[in-house]
């Protein structure tokens, strides 16, 4: 398996595609949300970074924010606090919640080293009133990215952008794909490093080895004890822990709903002679997030995905405190529960608390 290792390779050790993104002088542009395009900040010739927290107790953030504001929130900015994200030229936010608006505040009053940008996106979708407003937040967005790179975006930079993160969302997919199999060739927590991984890498790098990984999982043969089929989603989780948990309680983790992985690949920019219209209407058809409106559309798509990949139980892993996830896992447990059983579950960033998981998810997995 020596392109699955060359991927765990980069999701173990980042650091080495900073290094090498640095020594060709390029311009790193971190970003914190689905709903920043990259596209746009690669087409001014500058690369995106998503940007993940570690799972280490909240520290210096405790003395800036409320207690009862996001630990992942947190957590990034202790993280900026300690000088690890020096490395970016700017800091790129989304309006997805409350927390993130509190952070852009606190991080462009207290970290110097970083400037922070917030994309004030629309939370109604399929909306013309929305899309031409996101458009205009685009616009700006576009003007400043060309500021930061010194380099004009052209509609020929976008399109070739908008068809090469396409196909990594495609690749991603078809190797998903095989999840669906009886004894899916990938593990769950695989599949999360292979995707947060593919994120972190420059593109045509990701493409290549993901094609090659396709080609090497194709008849992968891993051990299965017919276990339970679980579909992982809410919050964003940026560690395979909760996903290992999951599998040593006996759980077979065959589909992952996160920020971090199915959300980032599931959906592909439509055919569009506008490159900035192909953008802004990806983002505002794609009904992955539980702060975007109308909800009924998210739920349609978590039902495909559990009929899709033939689960047998849902599990909400929700981070403490954030609360659009926690307030739509209620609702949709409910009904959920008329079709798949379904377990709700709010937990630490730090995982502080995994004894408690431990045996609820090992109770849940044996109802199954």
């Amino acid at each position: 398996m020596k392109t699955l290792n060359k991927i765990m390779d980069i999701y173990d050790n980042p650091m080495q595609i900073i290094d090498k993104f640095k020594a060709a002088d390029k311009k790193i542009v971190g970003y914190r949300c689905l709903y920043v395009p990259e596209e746009i900040i690669h087409a001014a010739g500058m690369v995106p970074y998503p940007t993940f927290g570690v799972t280490q107790p909240i520290m210096t953030a405790d003395s800036y924010f409320q207690p009862c504001v996001c630990e992942f929130v947190r957590n990034l900015f202790d993280l900026a606090k300690e000088n690890k994200f020096d490395f970016l030229d700017e800091l790129v936010l989304c309006n997805t919640c409350d927390a993130i608006r509190h952070l852009y505040s606190i991080w462009n009053r207290y970290i110097e080293s970083v400037p922070c940008y917030i994309i004030n996106n629309p939370q109604k979708m399929h909306d013309e009133a929305g899309y031409l407003f996101y458009r205009q937040e685009l616009e700006n967005f576009k003007i400043e990215m060309e500021k930061l790179s010194g380099n004009k975006i052209t509609d020929n930079a976008l399109q070739q952008s908008i068809e090469l993160y396409d196909e990594t969302r495609r690749l991603l997919k078809q190797l998903n794909e095989l999840r669906k199999r009886d004894i899916p060739p990938i593990t769950g927590a695989e599949s999360l490093k292979i995707a947060i991984a593919s994120m972190l890498m420059p593109k045509k790098e990701a493409n290549e080895l993901l094609r090659q990984l396709i080609d090497e999982v194709h008849d992968r043969e891993i051990e299965d004890d017919n276990c339970p089929r679980i579909l992982i989603t809410g919050s964003i989780i940026d560690d395979p822990t909760i996903i290992e948990l999951v599998q040593d309680m006996g759980g077979n983790v065959v589909v992952d709903d996160l920020c971090s992985s199915t959300k980032y690949y599931w959906y592909q920019t439509k055919k569009n002679s506008d490159p900035m219209d192909a953008i802004v209407r990806f983002h505002l058809e794609r009904d992955v997030c539980a702060c975007m409106h109308p909800s009924e559309n998210r739920y349609d798509y978590l039902t495909e995905l559990a009929s899709e990949f033939d689960v047998d139980g849902i599990i909400y892993f929700n981070i403490k405190y954030c609360h659009p996830f926690v307030y739509e896992a209620t609702i949709y447990r409910k009904k959920l529960e008329q079709t798949v059983p379904t377990l709700i579950l709010e937990t630490d960033h730090s995982l502080s608390g995994l004894g408690q998981l431990k045996t609820r998810v090992q109770a849940f997995i044996e109802m199954l």
